[in-house]
């Protein structure tokens, strides 16, 4: 730690990332040099050094951002696979030409193709970019980076075993990886905000640190004991903890474990670092550096152009991130325990290393005139080429747009993904328990009846899920059902058998599908058998006979994940609000603050406008804010009504915001309560594919006077719509947020399936 602490130093006064400090000062500290023998502990080192792994993966877990990630999703994911295939062949080639195995050209191909992010990121947030579009594709590219990573690691480790690559077990690998993080995901961002609540309560720094590290090691064991890396475990902690009330505290609390332990993980890369192995290979490290910076921004520039990105935005993302990082030294860690990879190539990884990262500042500063010079050089017809794709890409992009199809048929396939997951992993889970754990001394049964109790337990667990899947595959019928028979040579069969023979013959293929995927995946964990098809029995029977109390409980499951997001986008706005009321008290020191309070169904002031309560003449303070039903109403006018369970932040001193919450909580008259009391109910539903009323504004559909619902929001693609006016028009695939009594808004969503321009059959 005073080697680290040293070359912090030293690095920060050359203005050099401290990273590369870290690794001299194990390298002058190892034995290979061999001044400090009696003082270092290579072991000791290595063995406290992978906390620091753990702390690093639990950052990048606690900035994550999924709804960040689903925008830049789709061309994150093409550079990163085009990335990753170019290196893992650059490593293959390398290590043929080195002389070197190709066990080495594995390990070689996949520390090439993590970056920094701890460089990348650093240098973002010098630039001031880090809201800009091209940073924010370079952020998702590496958080999925860091996802490929704990992938890569699972990969190698198991290569390094068997000493040869098995596909089958690669594919396992990653389906059970899926599981496991889709499983722990959930779980955990359900039971977050009680242990949120709990941590508030009590206030205590020691408290909260005490039960954040708690965590981070409870979930990293838990991804150990499933043979998964620590690593996994501390980006899921994060995860589960980011977007929390607390996550910014919870980083400023730990932010000092993370830097002392980071720093020893790589002061112990440095101590294995042998002198005599970088000056052998100086010229092969000099090369392979220059191939990794190009390949890297190459392959990175084409993937995302590919997926529909600007040349030049393209361009930007993908030269900040040219260099190999602190994974990188992770993966050669296990090669190096595996004794999977020679002493040369971990010299060379760590050269290429030094280089790549030393020269990334200097290509950031020089960005402007890299891509100009690129683009000057670039021949015309290429530049013309580029041209044309973009227009062909935008027009293929519009017409996906338009697949009504596409818009309403991805939400369906994302559950039953989704639920597949989560269904196998508690399988797997199950057969973990039956293989490893021994029937209790108390309880007078067999091995045998002990593993087949624990099956029928998974069983009841997953039943809500696989009840949900059959829904959904129901919903995919129906959509596949009404695209067929759109088309006017069809017509004809769009009604009575041939409709109904159709629909149980697109349900049949789907079930057959579904169901040799699951019967892959999941019957290689089942004891027997025969115990796979009594699952298989049982799973039938108890969904036919519980259907509707499985349907219930599955809707309960969701709304209490619902409910955690949604608190998350209550915190946020709290959090942003509070954010501009700190810069507002820098400018004037003023006794101001925001409070939530909920809206009672029974208040007087329910379905009135904001102009009508006239809140600041009444109390002094304002509405900063609302939050309803998961959608930020964070522009307010003078003719929002507030609804029942709404949540308002109050903007005042303390003595108006009470004033204010006391007047909000004034109930209805009696002679008033049947006014002002209705039971006000909030649900989303999907416009259809030809539904009557798609195209009109929402004043003519007359659906306010018909069914007494009133649309407060419709969700459009990534567009919110929030108290649309009457004029909106409701176009297909809309999903619309409405509010009513709960039988009018069941009647209406009821009757929007049926008012369509070709009849349907019910589900």
């Amino acid at each position: 730690m005073v080697g680290a602490a040293i070359a912090a130093l030293i690095c920060q006064r050359i203005k050099l990332p401290p990273l590369l400090g870290y690794i001299a000062a194990g390298f002058f500290l190892g034995p290979h040099i061999g001044l400090w023998h009696a003082l270092v502990s290579v072991e000791n080192a290595q063995g406290l050094s992978e906390l620091g792994v753990i702390f690093l993966m639990f950052y990048i877990g606690l900035e994550f951002d999924l709804e960040r990630l689903k925008k830049v999703f789709t061309p994150a994911f093409a550079a990163l696979a085009l990335q990753t295939l170019f290196m893992l062949f650059i490593g293959m080639q390398a290590s043929l030409w080195l002389g070197l195995s190709a066990m080495n050209g594995w390990f070689f191909g996949g520390l090439l193709s993590i970056s920094s992010s701890m460089v990348s990121i650093k240098l973002i947030r010098e630039k001031g970019d880090i809201h800009r579009p091209h940073a924010q594709m370079t952020v998702g590219i590496l958080v999925l980076e860091d996802i490929l990573a704990i992938l890569l690691l699972s990969m190698l480790s198991g290569m390094a075993q068997q000493g040869a690559l098995d596909i089958q077990a690669i594919m396992r690998s990653i389906l059970i990886v899926g599981m496991f993080i889709v499983v722990v995901y959930l779980v955990g961002k359900i039971s977050s905000p009680r242990l949120i609540k709990a941590l508030e309560t009590s206030g205590a720094a020691e408290n909260i640190t005490l039960a954040t590290l708690g965590l981070i090691f409870a979930v990293s064991l838990l991804g150990e004991r499933f043979q998964f890396s620590w690593a996994l475990g501390g980006f899921l902690a994060g995860a589960i903890l980011s977007g929390t009330r607390l996550a910014k505290r919870i980083e400023n609390l730990t932010e000092p474990l993370r830097d002392m332990f980071s720093a020893l993980f790589f002061v112990s890369v440095g101590l294995l670092i042998e002198p005599m192995g970088l000056w052998n290979h100086a010229p092969a490290i000099l090369i392979l550096s220059v191939v990794v910076i190009v390949g890297k921004f190459t392959s990175c520039w084409l993937g995302l152009f590919l997926a529909g990105q600007s040349s030049r935005e393209a361009g930007r993302s993908s030269l900040i991130k040219s260099q190999i990082g602190e994974f990188s030294f992770v993966i050669v860690s296990v090669g190096a325990m595996y004794g999977a990879i020679s002493p040369d190539l971990y010299s060379i990884a760590t050269g290429i290393a030094f280089v790549t990262i030393l020269l990334t500042p200097a290509l950031i500063k020089n960005e402007t005139r890299i891509l100009g010079t690129i683009e000057k050089l670039a021949p015309s017809h290429a530049k013309e080429f580029c041209e044309l794709y973009s227009r062909w890409q935008e027009t293929v992009k519009l017409s996906l747009d338009r697949s009504v199809f596409l818009k309403l048929a991805r939400k369906p396939v994302l559950r039953i993904g989704i639920h597949f997951l989560i269904i196998n992993g508690v399988i797997i889970a199950a057969a973990t328990i039956s293989n490893n754990v021994e029937p209790p001394e108390m309880l007078p049964v067999s091995k045998s009846l002990f593993q087949q109790s624990v099956f029928i337990l998974s069983l009841l667990v997953s039943m809500p899920f696989l009840v949900d899947t059959m829904r959904n595959l129901n919903v995919l019928v129906f959509l596949f059902s009404d695209t067929a028979f759109s088309s006017p040579t069809f017509q004809q069969f769009s009604k009575g058998p041939y409709r109904s023979v159709f629909n149980i013959l697109i349900l049949l293929i789907l079930l057959f599908v579904y169901g040799s995927v699951f019967l892959v995946v999941a019957a290689p964990f089942f004891p027997s058998g025969a115990i796979f098809i009594a699952f298989l029995i049982l799973t039938a029977l108890v969904g036919w006979i519980f259907w509707k109390r499985l349907v219930r409980m599955h809707h309960n499951i969701e709304m209490t994940f619902l409910q955690s997001m949604n608190q998350e986008v209550e915190q946020r706005i709290s959090q942003r609000i509070s954010a501009n009321l700190d810069r507002l008290r820098a400018r004037q020191p003023w006794h101001i603050k925001v409070e939530p309070v909920t809206l009672a169904s029974d208040s007087k002031w329910a379905g009135k406008s904001i102009r009508e309560v006239d809140l600041r003449k009444a109390s002094g303070a304002s509405i900063a804010g609302i939050e309803r039903s998961g959608y930020d109403l964070t522009e307010i006018l003078p003719s929002t009504r507030l609804y029942p369970n709404d949540h308002i932040f109050l903007l005042g001193e303390t003595s108006q915001i009470n004033a204010a919450t006391e007047l909000l909580e004034a109930k209805a008259e009696e002679a008033d309560q049947e006014t002002h009391a209705f039971p006000f109910h909030f649900d989303r539903t999907i416009v259809p594919p030809f539904c009557q009323w798609s195209g009109m504004p929402i004043i003519e559909t007359g659906i306010k006077g018909d069914y007494d619902v009133t649309i407060v929001g419709i969700q459009r693609e990534d567009e919110r719509i929030v108290g649309p006016s009457p004029y909106e028009k409701i176009i297909e695939g809309d999903m619309l947020l409405i509010m009513g009594c709960e039988e009018d808004v069941e009647r209406f969503k009821a009757d929007l399936s049926s008012h369509s321009k070709s009849e349907k059959p019910q589900s």
